[in-house]
């Protein structure tokens, strides 16, 4: 059994290497099916894949902020693991029903009928750690790596399966409040890609944007709106799809990503903390992290002296003053996004009740939201999840036997107990430090 020592960000490096472990003996065990027709050592490798899946499902996270970063890549995982096992079950009927004189013909068959998806999916990525699509979504891939010229196929491939989200699928009104952030970036991204003849000499958009604020605001939702309202290809990228232990591999990805971001254009280069990737130079760094902020900065100035690329950079960090001087330079657009103003409270506690069972009029709203001043949008979701649970809880024992229909609403003092338990995971102190970095550098969305 594997057994797990490490805590915090140890475990999802963790987490990332059972997953890659996966990906590469299911990549292998595809090869072995469909080059030598080695079901028999097919499915060694299926198995060994399998086990590793299972191992990165069953990983124990104990801060809310690493189950929050593995549960994505868990369903993923998870639909991966059904899709592998289900191969296994193929191929391990085959090998029983087939005759030793036809198990050649019958093999070739199920192959044939069976891996047509995985042929062109698992392989690139059945178990990737930053995945951000399944194994049957990956068959798109291939006519994405057909409209790349001169590209490095297999670093394209690791992009296409970490990185790309090619269509997010959130909306403007998906993201509650931050009506300012909205309208500056609906100039900067949306209105030039609709009409680019009238953006052009002094009016050109900035090529670069950084959304700054406290943790849980919405700056990745935000992104991710940009880039479905301006009809984008979405890069999603953080340090760990860029690092790598080998040397020269992270300039070169780096290298591949804006490449293919140009041919895939328009393209939004999505950069979560990007304070981690491009943090302040020092004496003391490491030569590869300075090679990496080097080939990023100078692919940035790429795309900004270019006048018909059309690639913006966004980076999302709550903490801006830790930023290089350099990337600083060329994020020209600094969008403050602050803790959610009452109105916004507001309207994210009606969304959130929209759809439930309860009794919490007009006027108990107004006190849930005095409740939640200096809370963020993830800490008021997190406080209606656990509002959520009190009528269950009210049930005690009888919650086994109790019809669904005759559970109570839930009630403003289910919010009253819930507020005991959910506190504001933002300091006054990191607040400060931000709202005085803005008044310098930014603008309040």
């Amino acid at each position: 059994m594997t057994t797990f020592t490490t805590t915090g960000s140890d475990l999802i490096r963790q987490h990332k290497q059972l997953a890659d472990q996966a990906y590469q003996a299911i990549s292998a065990g595809i090869d072995k099916e469909e080059t030598t027709h080695d079901a028999a050592g097919a499915l060694e490798l299926y198995w060994k894949g399998v086990r590793d899946l299972r191992a990165a499902l069953a990983m124990p996270f104990t801060t809310r902020d690493d189950r929050e970063k593995a549960q994505s890549l868990n369903l993923k995982l998870h639909n991966n693991l059904k899709q592998i096992e289900e191969r296994i079950r193929t191929l391990t009927a085959a090998q029983k029903t087939a005759m030793p004189s036809s198990t050649s013909a019958r093999y070739t068959a199920v192959s044939r009928s069976n891996s047509a998806s995985l042929s062109t999916s698992d392989r690139h990525g059945a178990g990737d750690a930053s995945n951000n699509v399944s194994i049957q979504q990956q068959a798109t891939n291939k006519p994405i790596l057909s409209q790349l010229k001169g590209i490095d196929t297999t670093m394209a491939h690791k992009i296409l399966n970490e990185v790309l989200d090619a269509k997010p699928n959130v909306a403007w009104d998906d993201v509650v409040g931050l009506d300012a952030a909205k309208q500056a970036l609906r100039e900067i991204v949306v209105l030039p890609a609709m009409r680019p003849e009238l953006f052009t000499g002094l009016r050109a958009p900035a090529r670069g944007v950084l959304l700054f604020g406290p943790p849980g605001t919405g700056k990745t939702m935000l992104a991710k709106a940009v880039s479905h309202e301006s009809k984008a290809t979405f890069f999603s990228i953080s340090a760990s799809s860029l690092t790598s232990k080998f040397v020269g591999e992270s300039e070169k990805m780096v290298r591949t990503l804006f490449a293919m971001a140009r041919q895939l254009q328009p393209s939004v280069i999505f950069i979560d903390e990007i304070d981690s990737i491009l943090t302040e130079r020092s004496e003391n760094e490491n030569e590869a992290s300075r090679r990496l902020k080097t080939e990023f900065l100078l692919q940035f100035d790429g795309i900004s002296t270019s006048a018909t690329d059309r690639l913006l950079v966004m980076g999302a960090t709550n903490r801006p003053q830790e930023l290089d001087e350099a990337a600083l330079r060329r994020l020209v657009k600094r969008i403050y996004i602050p803790l959610p103003e009452p109105s916004t409270r507001y309207q994210l506690i009606i969304y959130l009740l929209k759809g439930h069972k309860h009794a919490i009029s007009d006027s108990d709203i107004m006190k849930i939201v005095t409740w939640t001043d200096g809370y963020s949008a993830s800490d008021i979701t997190a406080l209606a999840r656990e509002a959520s649970l009190g009528p269950i809880r009210s049930l005690g024992e009888k919650i086994v036997s109790t019809p669904a229909d005759q559970i109570r609403p839930m009630l403003a003092k289910d919010f009253g107990e819930a507020i005991q338990v959910i506190r504001p995971s933002v300091s006054r102190e990191s607040l400060a430090k931000l709202e005085s970095w803005n008044r310098e550098y930014g603008v309040t969305g």
